[in-house]
């Protein structure tokens, strides 16, 4: 019997526990810029200045779910919209990255969105046939 073992993925950085304060869209790259950079995965485990950049984004597989504000858990509602679309709805937020999963061409984000004057929970799917690149100011 054969046994094939999928790796790992061993990303360099991390934005667990950061705060995404900007989405950039520009063509088919989208750019997240955090307040205080991203988190070395490896040691020594540093915090440099930086930002990433997704590169072949495909906008029309790309989406946002915001759930209704936070608490225990009950009933929910909420709504989900394209990604340009709460590019262009939120100009100001901050958005705190609790998990990120990796998958075949998506990256996804969860976390809680601050804007608004409103705390939700909040998860953003990207869809990108490109690579994902951590620019570090190193």
């Amino acid at each position: 019997m054969k046994r094939t073992i999928r790796e790992n993925i061993h990303t360099p950085y991390s934005l667990h526990d950061t705060n995404i304060i900007a989405l950039d869209a520009e063509e088919n790259k989208l750019t997240l810029r955090t307040q205080s950079g991203m988190v070395q995965a490896f040691p020594p485990y540093g915090q440099p200045d930086g930002y990433v950049e997704f590169h072949g984004v495909l906008w029309e597989f790309c989406h946002v779910y915001l759930l209704g504000r936070t608490g225990n858990e009950r009933k929910f509602s909420g709504e989900k919209m394209l990604l340009t679309d709460f590019i262009s709805r939120y100009k100001r937020f901050g958005f705190s990255v609790m998990e990120e999963t990796f998958g075949c061409n998506r990256t996804k984000y969860s976390g809680y969105l601050s804007a608004d004057r409103e705390h939700r929970e909040c998860m953003i799917e990207i869809y990108h046939e490109g690579d994902m690149v951590y620019v570090t100011d190193e």
